[in-house]
This record gives C-alpha cells, sequence and structure tokens, in this order.
C-alpha cells in the first residue's frame, strides 16, 4: 500500500511540474512587448512628423491695398462701418440694385480721381467709405451744382468753403478743385468726428445737415438719457437718407459678387499726376504740352474758370500720369513770358470793339463770340479776353466755363419741357440742378435752379 502511494505520489508531482514548464511557455515576456510598443510609437511619431512637413496648415495672407488690382476691391478690403439690417437702409438699398446701370456711369466719372480720394483716406486713417460719398452728394460730378447753391463733387455751400479756405474768384473756383475740395472735406469730417462724440455716422450727418443740428439733437437725447448715435437722433429727412444712402452703396459694393451687381473695374494705379505751375500758364498750351485735349484738361481740373490759371497765383495742375513728366520737361524748358496766349483787357473811356479788335488783331466778331456779347454796347470797366499773340483757334469753350446761376419761379401751367426751351438748357439738367423726378408735378411758387 505505501509502495502503491508512493508512487502515485511522485507521478503527481512529475504532473505538475509539466503543467508548470507549459505555462511558463505560454505566458508573454512583458519585457519584450514593451520595447516593441516603443517601437512602434517612434515609427508613428516619425511617420506623423514627416506628414507635418509634406503637408503644412496653410496660411492665408491677405493683400495690402495697393496690391489689389481694382480700386473698388481696395475699398471693399477696407470696409469697417458697420451696416445695420434696418428698414432705412433696405430702402435704398433696394433702388440702387433696381438701377443696373448707375455704378457703371459713376465708374466712368470716378475713374480720374477715386484713386487719389482713396489714397487721402488712407494717409489720414480715416474710414474709407467716405470716398463713396460723392455718389450720394453729386454723383461725382465736380460741376454738379444743388439748389442750395453747394457745388462741387463734396457740394460744398459758400459759406463752409470760407470756412474751410476754399477760395473762389473770377479765375478759379476751389470748391470743384478735386484736390482742394478733397482736402476741405477730410478736414470737415476730421472736424465733426472730434466734436460729435467720435461717431463717423454722425459726423456725416453733420456733414448734410450741419453740426448744430446734430449737435442739438445728441444734447436733446443726451438730456432725456436716449441714446446718442446716429438712428436714434431726431433729423431732418434728407439727413435721414443721406446716411442710409452711403451705407446702402457700402454694402452692396461689399455684397456685389453675390448680390451681381457690377462695379466697372476701375485701375488700381495712378491715373493722375499733380504738376505744381509757379506762373500763370495758357490752358490751351498747356493742352498742348500734355498732348491732350483742352476738353480733357478741364475735365481734370474744374476748379479752372478761364482760359488761363490765375495770376500771382500757383496751381497744382492735375494732368494724366502718362504725361506729367514730359510736360513738366516743357515747361522747364519754356520761358514763363511765353507761357500765356491771351489777356483780360479792362475797358477804357474812348475804347469801341473795332479800336480793341485792331489793336489785338482780332475782328469785332471774334471779340463779341469770345466774351459772349449780344450787341456792340461795352461800357468803361468792363472786362474783356484778348489774344496776346495771332491766333487762329480761339478757346469759345474756356470763356464759358463760369456759369451763371438763377432762380426760376413756378407759375400755373408750367412745365419742365417749356422752362427748358425758355432758358435753353436741357430738361434733364432741371432735373440734375433741383434733385427732383422727371414725373414731378410743378407746383405754383416752386423755386427752381437754373444754372446758365
Amino acid at each position: 500500500m505505501n509502495k502503491i502511494t508512493n508512487k502515485n505520489m511522485k507521478k503527481t508531482a512529475l504532473l505538475i511540474v509539466l503543467l508548470c514548464l507549459t505555462a511558463c511557455q505560454q505566458t508573454p515576456d512583458i519585457s519584450t512587448n514593451k520595447q516593441i510598443e516603443v517601437e512602434i510609437n517612434k515609427e508613428e511619431s516619425s511617420l506623423l512628423n514627416k506628414e507635418v512637413i509634406k503637408k503644412p496648415i496653410p496660411v492665408l495672407i491677405a493683400k495690402k491695398p495697393f496690391e489689389y488690382d481694382d480700386v473698388w476691391q481696395r475699398i471693399r478690403s477696407q470696409l469697417t462701418i458697420t451696416v445695420p439690417d434696418n428698414a432705412q437702409v433696405a430702402k435704398w438699398r433696394k433702388y440702387y440694385l433696381s438701377h443696373p446701370n448707375f455704378m457703371v456711369t459713376i465708374s466712368k466719372r470716378a475713374e480720374p480721381f477715386l484713386l487719389y480720394i482713396v489714397e487721402e483716406l488712407e494717409k489720414r486713417n480715416m474710414p474709407v467709405e467716405l470716398a463713396l460719398l460723392p455718389i450720394v452728394e453729386s454723383s461725382y460730378l465736380p460741376h454738379g451744382l444743388s439748389n442750395k447753391s453747394a457745388v462741387g463733387l463734396w457740394q460744398f455751400t459758400p459759406v463752409a468753403a470760407k470756412r474751410f479756405n476754399l477760395n473762389n474768384n473770377w479765375w478759379y473756383e476751389g470748391r470743384r478743385d478735386v484736390v482742394e475740395s478733397t482736402r476741405a472735406a477730410l478736414d470737415y469730417f476730421e472736424f465733426f468726428h472730434r466734436t460729435l462724440d467720435q461717431d463717423w455716422l454722425n459726423a456725416i450727418a453733420a456733414f448734410n445737415s450741419g453740426e448744430g443740428r446734430v449737435g442739438r439733437a445728441i444734447a436733446k437725447n443726451r438730456k432725456a438719457n436716449l441714446p446718442t448715435d446716429f438712428w436714434s437722433l431726431r433729423l431732418p429727412s434728407e439727413t435721414v437718407d443721406f446716411v442710409p444712402k452711403l451705407l446702402a452703396i457700402a454694402d452692396i459694393l461689399k455684397h456685389s459678387t453675390k448680390l451681381n451687381y457690377a462695379f466697372t473695374p476701375i485701375k488700381n494705379s495712378a491715373a493722375i499726376e499733380l504738376v505744381n505751375i509757379d506762373s500763370q500758364l495758357d490752358l490751351m498750351l498747356a493742352a498742348k504740352w500734355a498732348n491732350i485735349e483742352v476738353h480733357k484738361l478741364l475735365r481734370l481740373n474744374p476748379g479752372l474758370n478761364r482760359w488761363a490759371t490765375a495770376p500771382n497765383e500757383s496751381y497744382q495742375m492735375l494732368l494724366p500720369a502718362a504725361v506729367a513728366d514730359s510736360f513738366k520737361n516743357k515747361l522747364s524748358v519754356t520761358n514763363k513770358k511765353q507761357w500765356l496766349q491771351w489777356d483780360r483787357y479792362q475797358v477804357q473811356a474812348g475804347d469801341s470793339l473795332g479800336k480793341i479788335a485792331n489793336q489785338y488783331a482780332i475782328d469785332v466778331k471774334g471779340i463779341k463770340k469770345l466774351n459772349q456779347l449780344s450787341s456792340d454796347i461795352i461800357r468803361i470797366g468792363q472786362w474783356l479776353i484778348v489774344p496776346l499773340t495771332k491766333n487762329d483757334s480761339l478757346p469759345w469753350q474756356l470763356a464759358k466755363t463760369n456759369k451763371k446761376k438763377l432762380i426760376h419761379t413756378v407759375r400755373n401751367g408750367d412745365n419742365l419741357w417749356d422752362i427748358s426751351q425758355k432758358y435753353k438748357v436741357r430738361v434733364k439738367d432741371i432735373i440734375r440742378w433741383n434733385k427732383i423726378s422727371s414725373k414731378s408735378f410743378l407746383q405754383p411758387k416752386q423755386k427752381l435752379a437754373i444754372i446758365l
């Protein structure tokens, strides 16, 4: 019995040893697995790093203003004034969107001047939206004239012009001068911005109705513990529309692609250059030396009233950039005594048109046409344009640039056509001067501005 038991115990012990050996063979080597895991992680990390190097995260770099091809794009990239989604803006957005050719016309008119105005705003760090304001003010017409005697791209009244040093004399109208009127307008806006809570919309409103009126509206709201932003002020109806018009145009420009609304591209490169003229210069000669037509020279320099720049004054003449250098060279090699072909003659006692015509080698008919005289009668002290040298191409158009304004009081039965025929002007000009509709019914005693 003992022999059998001992034998069984030996068998059992042998079986246990065998099972342990088997178990040891099936148990994983932890240290080996950890090493494998580290190697795998290293390989994955290396692959990830390589992937990052191969595919870097793209970084979008905004263009600088001068890098755009189109001035409208340049403006679009810098719009900063928030345009609210309200009924006033929606009204004018709808209006402009319903006139798709409007901005095509504006682009043609603004093309020589828009970039200059944008760059002046950028220099002063002012909202670029202000470059759109002449669209609202004058439709970018330098000769624009309102029924309140406001003139030029920025529509300066005589009082505002004097306040901001825009000169006006027989030779020159500073309100029509694009360079000088832009300088004055931006000075004006900076003043309004400083004095009206540093709110640009209030400043724009003041440009239309005056800082006194906007200032009083702000003071009234402040006293009543009401907000003093533009939308909270009680202002004249014209001003209430003035600001939303500008914001509607800015909003359409910002979303023009989505709205499918065309702004004819304007090259984002200098179209004009300023040339300083330090002595009186005949515009016929200036046009000849610049190799452009006189009417193109006058279009760029709408502040000039006569056939020459003013005597004894310097003048900044705008010329196409492409011809500026050759023009400056011509000035430098020409005697200033040869810069004039025309003069201003004051009638003396004993003068007659025949006597003056003989003196200046021009016929009486020529003097009458040049000075827009309807008869041979002249008076002592009267000024006449006369030639200094013989010239076969009299600049009739230059004698007519200084326009005269009169007021027509509407009578019973008057209509736009009859009024236009009476004054020999166009119906569409009467509509533009007075900002009325072609379908307007004229009222007795209504005042209409007529420009002759």
